[in-house]
């Protein structure tokens, strides 16, 4: 997002005011404390205060002494006319997306069945890949361990912010009493789009607007509704190879065939994914932190990948993966802050900032899918927890999120860089591969040893790795094992890699 030597405050000046204009940041919206939004965007805070100055100056906000900086009710000037217009349309979905999409969801709202007019086209040339079906299988224990010492992907529980959590369940409950007799509005509660959209402009850059974000359980419900409406039996989708199990799965699941894309220390390998499938229909990818591995795409990979997909009439799923917790280098944009042509579809997740209990995820989805989309997820399951929504709503209202995942970055930092002093200590027979982002790292297994008896032998000693093999939709590159630090106290971490070892040895 920031061009490194140039004019870091423009930047940060130009992207609030957009944001302010645009509706992104309404009026009344409390921005970030200046030392959280510079850790956010990697600036230093000087270069955050100058151009909240400015903004106060120029009066796209006031500054309240004791209370913070927030979006001025009276802007100065209108919000400029978007630079481009997605190309898509409605007609853009599958077969089967189009046959959703159609369903009546209420009886007051009957809709024409066009199913018989629509036939899907589906390749017959085209079979599963089967060690990507074996991969998935294999991979129910990676997201099943036994406990959750090491296990990857997981935050830590001690962490979670349970007084201001239940201070804001209270406060909502006072006012949602009438609201408990019916059922949430399938796209999401508009005070958390709203929320959610404001996160996103004020951290991540991307200015999403709230009527085209759609409250999901989770990343992984996002990515299976994306691929019910857009796939067909048989289309060939790339998936980065080693990557993200479940959201395989959820392309496995919709009948697509998964083509393996090798994924290295820069992420997905956009020039073997044309090479391989150049007419394929959708790529998942997470361009800021790939799973297992925690590869990055540069911003070369990034332009080739939309250039294919605006091509090739494709879709990219973009999994933001992790991109909060990022331990070297500054944080990285969205790949959608650079689509001019609405073929992405971002993911969100706060299973890892909060907890992945209360099943809440975003998706940001071009306009013209948006009624797709509110319509598959009321035939799913009518919406997300309303009360779990409005707490949310509630608790980023007040400004708690930035903070708190301000202090989870600077004890999982603090907790990753214990655990692989430890590993060299304790564990030297095994070589850590420490990705710069993410909750997670693999750790090389030595040339000969089995990797599923090393799995075994660390789960009978209670440590929940999980095998690098499922990681991967296609042959095993390399041996490993996959484990976390974000759930595991940098007081236990000597004695888990002493087991670790012993787990290795045997």
């Amino acid at each position: 997002m920031f061009i490194p030597d140039q004019n870091r405050q423009q930047a940060v000046f130009d992207r609030l005011r957009l944001g302010i204009l645009s509706g992104t940041l309404p009026a009344g919206t409390r921005l970030p404390p200046t030392r959280v939004m510079a850790e956010e965007i990697g600036v230093a805070r000087q270069t955050v205060v100058l151009a909240y100055e400015r903004l106060a100056a120029e009066g796209y906000v006031r500054a309240r002494t004791g209370s913070g900086t927030y979006v001025a009710p009276d802007l100065p000037d209108a919000a400029p006319t978007p630079a481009s217009v997605p190309r898509v349309a409605a007609s853009d979905l599958s077969a089967r997306g189009a046959r959703l999409a159609m369903i009546p969801a209420h009886a007051s709202n009957p809709v024409t069945n066009l199913a018989t007019n629509l036939t899907p086209n589906v390749p017959t040339n085209l079979t599963p890949n089967r060690a990507a079906n074996e991969a998935t299988s294999g991979a129910a224990g990676a997201d099943s361990p036994v406990g959750s010492l090491l296990a990857g992907g997981l935050p830590a529980h001690d962490m979670f912010p349970a007084q201001a959590w239940l201070r804001c369940t209270a406060r909502v409950l006072r006012g949602m009493a009438p609201d408990l007799a019916g059922y949430p509005p399938p796209q999401g509660l508009p005070e958390l789009r709203q929320q959610i959209a404001a996160h996103l402009a004020a951290t991540r850059g991307l200015l999403a607007d709230p009527d085209c974000i759609v409250v999901t359980g989770g990343t992984q419900q996002a990515l299976r509704l994306a691929a019910d409406l857009l796939l067909d039996a048989g289309d060939a989708v790339w998936v980065e190879d080693p990557g993200y199990i479940a959201g395989r799965g959820a392309l496995l699941a919709a009948g697509a065939v998964p083509i393996a894309v090798p994924s290295d220390s820069e992420g997905l390998d956009v020039a073997a994914g044309v090479h391989l499938a150049p007419e394929a229909r959708l790529a998942l990818v997470a361009p800021s932190h790939s799973t297992p591995l925690g590869g990055a795409l540069p911003i070369g990979r990034r332009l080739a990948l939309l250039d294919w997909a605006a091509r090739a009439n494709a879709w990219v799923l973009e999994d933001d993966c992790d991109s909060e917790f990022r331990w070297e280098g500054r944080p990285l944009p969205p790949l959608a802050t650079l689509d001019r042509t609405g073929r992405v579809i971002y993911c969100g997740t706060f299973s890892k900032t909060l907890a992945p209990a209360i099943r809440l995820g975003f998706a940001v989805v071009p306009a013209p899918l948006v009624p797709a989309f509110v319509r598959a997820r009321t035939l799913m399951d009518r919406g997300s927890s309303a009360l779990s929504q409005a707490v949310l709503a509630e608790f980023m209202r007040q400004g708690l999120l930035a903070p708190h995942i301000r202090r989870m970055r600077t004890e999982y930092a603090a907790r990753r860089q214990v655990l692989l002093a430890a590993l060299t200590r304790h564990a030297p027979a095994v070589t850590p591969i420490a990705a710069p982002g993410g909750l997670h790292m693999v750790v090389r297994l030595p040339d000969g040893c089995d990797e599923a008896a090393a799995v075994r032998a660390c789960r009978a000693r209670d440590l929940s790795v999980a095998p690098l093999r499922a990681y991967f939709a296609g042959p095993p590159r390399m041996a490993g094992l996959v484990i976390g630090f974000a759930g595991t106290p940098a007081a236990l971490a000597a004695d888990l890699c002493r087991r670790l070892a012993a787990s290795v040895r045997t």
